[in-house]
This record gives structure tokens, sequence and C-alpha cells, in this order.
């Protein structure tokens, strides 16, 4: 049991944020000006709406569970202002809380930052290149605020990703199937060696450049499995898909206002004592999944507050406001 857990968990980390990245990358128009007030709504605003939601959560959370709570947002205050995936010893001033997964909204910010600017340069390659070397070895000794390194490595699965659409390499792989089996393969290799990997931290195991080969291998992969999943003649579960990934943003962010507000070892440590043989994990998913769907259906009901999380409600408010200006 203890290697499967591991395995799934080696395959899902393997890949999972150079996916998002890459696909980032994918849609991207670096050629075009950089549009400042988009990316800071969309990305900067994002972060900070969730994590003041998060610094609400602490203060009725230690109030509830009678601590301080001028000492929890203290904590929590100095998490957020960092910005960090999790909590690193090389630090500014000591962290002892980490804000989690939105990490990753601030890191995109500056790699599309970057990204425009390197892609109206000679040479962008290696300004990618660059840039992801002065991230991951700075980041051996100092760790800045803001996720400033992990945008400068993650850069590079960006760049990826734009490189796929201009080279229109999904209608390569179609035209050269085996290719999707060499990077089965790949991916393969890394998961069986994977000792660890986190663009939160530009922490990449103990086989750096295997695993960043491997990341884009299972993004490939999984970009394949989509492709198979589309051919599904079911408009249903084209659909499903559909409402899944447009509710991606809020079901992440409300996953994070949970994972750092409610005291979950608390919880499963009784849940462990009225049911010692369930997993854990079991519990969990149980419980949180449909905790999570709730607090993002709860998202989507806040006026104003739900056009930071539900973008494509945005656009179709704009849409609409247009319309009739018209």
């Amino acid at each position: 049991m203890h290697t499967l857990s591991h395995t799934i968990y080696a395959a899902c980390f393997s890949f999972h944020m150079p996916l998002f990245f890459i696909l980032s990358g994918y849609f991207m128009h670096p050629e075009r000006k950089f549009r400042w007030g988009k990316e800071l709504r969309e990305l900067v605003g994002t972060y900070a709406v969730t994590a003041c939601l998060v610094l609400v959560g602490i203060g009725i959370a230690a109030k509830g569970l009678r601590v301080s709570v001028r000492e929890a947002l203290k904590i929590w205050g100095s998490a957020a202002i960092y910005a960090a995936g999790d909590v690193s010893q090389r630090a500014l001033w000591p962290q002892t809380a980490r804000i989690g997964a939105i990490w990753f909204l601030l890191a995109l910010f500056w790699a599309h930052l970057l990204l425009h600017i390197f892609a109206k340069l000679p040479y962008t390659p290696v300004w990618v290149v660059v840039s992801f070397v002065i991230g991951y070895a700075s980041a051996r000794w100092i760790w800045l605020p803001w996720d400033i390194q992990s945008g400068m490595c993650t850069l590079a699965f960006v760049y990826v990703g734009y490189l796929m659409k201009q080279h229109d390499i999904l209608s390569w792989l179609k035209k050269y199937p085996v290719v999707w089996a060499v990077m089965a393969v790949v991916w393969i290799a890394d998961i069986a060696v994977f000792s660890g990997f986190s663009l939160a931290l530009n922490e990449y195991g103990k086989t750096p450049v295997l695993a960043a080969v491997g990341g884009i291998a299972g993004t490939v992969c999984m970009i394949g499995v989509s492709m198979l999943v589309d051919r599904i003649p079911q408009p249903q579960v084209g659909g499903a898909l559909a409402w899944v990934g447009q509710t991606s943003l809020a079901l992440l962010c409300a996953h994070l206002i949970e994972d750092d507000v409610l005291p979950w070892a608390l919880f499963l440590t009784k849940i462990q004592t009225v049911m010692p043989h369930m997993p854990l994990w079991v519990v969990l998913f149980a419980v949180r999944l449909p905790l999570d769907f709730f607090l993002a259906w709860c998202l989507s009901k806040l006026p104003y507050v739900n056009l930071w999380f539900y973008p494509m409600k945005a656009k179709q408010n704009a849409l609409k406001n247009a319309s009739r200006i018209a």
C-alpha cells in the first residue's frame, strides 16, 4: 500500500505543475503588448483576494479555538506577504507558515512578464535558460518573497508551451504517434526515481534534469489522454469537463482556504480514534472534496468577489455590458 501511494504521489507531482505552466504558455501571445491591467487583476488580484479570505478565516478559527487572534494573524499575515508555497529556511525573515497553493499566481505573473520581455530580444531561448539558471542557483542560498525565483524558473515551462503552439507540436505528435510512447517511457522513468519536485521552492529532487524533462513528458502524455477523451461521442462528458475547467480556479482557492484555516491535524486525530481502521486518505477525500465544491459554490454567489475566481463570468458580464452600451 505504501508503494502504491508513493507511486500515485510521484505520478501526480511529477507533472501537475509543469502541465499548468506549459498550457499557460501554449495560449500566450508574448509578441503582443504586456497587458498590465489584465495580468495584475487575474493573477496578483486573485492572490490578494484569496489571501485576505484566508486571514478572515484564520481570525475566526483562532477565536473559535480560543487562541491569540493577534498572534495567528501575525503569523499568517507574514505568510501572505511572503507568498511562499512552502516554508523555506532560506527566507529573508523567519516563516512558520506558508500561504500554500496560490503561490503559482504570482509565479505565473513573473513568468508572463519575463516572456513578454525576452520574446522581443534576440536569442530568446538563451535568456530563458539564463533566467532558469539564476532562479535555480540563487534559491540554493536565499529565497526571495513574492515567488520571483519561482517565476524565473517556471518561465522555462511557459516557454515550452509557447513553442509547442508556435511549431504546432500537437499536429506533429498526431503524425508520429511513436513519440507518445517515448514520452511515456521518459515519464515512467521519472516516476520510478522520483525524489521530490517542488516548483514552489525550485526543488527538483536528486535528478533535476530528469525531473524537468519528465514533467514535460508527463504533460505531453496527459494532453494525449485528453485528446482521446475528447473523441468520446458523449456531449455530457465534454460539458462536465468544461464545467470543471471553469471552476478549477475557484476549487483550488477554496481548497487553499480550508487547508490553511481548518485545524485538520486535530480533526484527523479525533477521526482516527473513532475509526482506527479507516484510511485517512479516504476520510480526506470523503470530507474535503465536497467541502471544496461547496466553498467554490459559495464563491460563485458572492457579488464582485466571484469575478476574481470565475474569469469566464467576468468576460460574460463585460460582453453583456458592451452589448447594452452598443
